[in-house]
């Protein structure tokens, strides 16, 4: 290869290179337009609760438009869950919890603080409440949750 060769190669290289970085910002230009639009779109409208739960109203006040419907989703699964206490000791309550394909899932409910956990540990990679952990709540009685 001489060296007029490379010369038009790194030209090429740089230019589509320049390209690409432009196609880039002009894609990052348009999500975040579309962000904003839904952001917009979102502040004007309400979205209806699926059940009367008022840790489901507590929600829709936290998260955003597209996070509830999520959340949403697991408030209308909690209805094929079966729960059923038990353990009590020391302020922790656990319960295992059906669902409608069968698995077990076991919950601790710690009423001193108010958490509650799952052995399905979806809450950690998801970052809102599960099926499971609403039906054992709701088991309890629970009508408040920290945010």
């Amino acid at each position: 290869m001489t060296t007029r060769d490379m010369k038009k190669f790194n030209k090429q290289w740089v230019m589509s290179f320049g390209t690409l970085l432009q196609k880039m910002h002009l894609i990052d230009n348009n999500k975040e337009q579309k962000e904003r639009e839904s952001d917009a779109a979102d502040f004007h409208t309400i979205i209806p609760c699926a059940t009367k739960s008022p840790i489901e109203a507590q929600f829709l006040h936290v998260h955003t438009h597209v996070k509830f419907r999520e959340v949403q989703v697991q408030f209308r699964g909690k209805v094929n869950c079966i729960t059923r206490s038990i353990e009590f000791a020391l302020g922790f309550t656990t319960y295992e919890v059906l669902n409608s394909k069968f698995n077990k899932f076991v919950v601790t409910y710690d009423a001193i603080s108010c958490e509650v956990k799952c052995q399905c540990l979806l809450f950690e990679s998801r970052g809102f409440l599960y099926r499971h952990c609403l039906s054992a709540l709701s088991f309890k009685r629970v009508d408040k949750v920290a945010p």
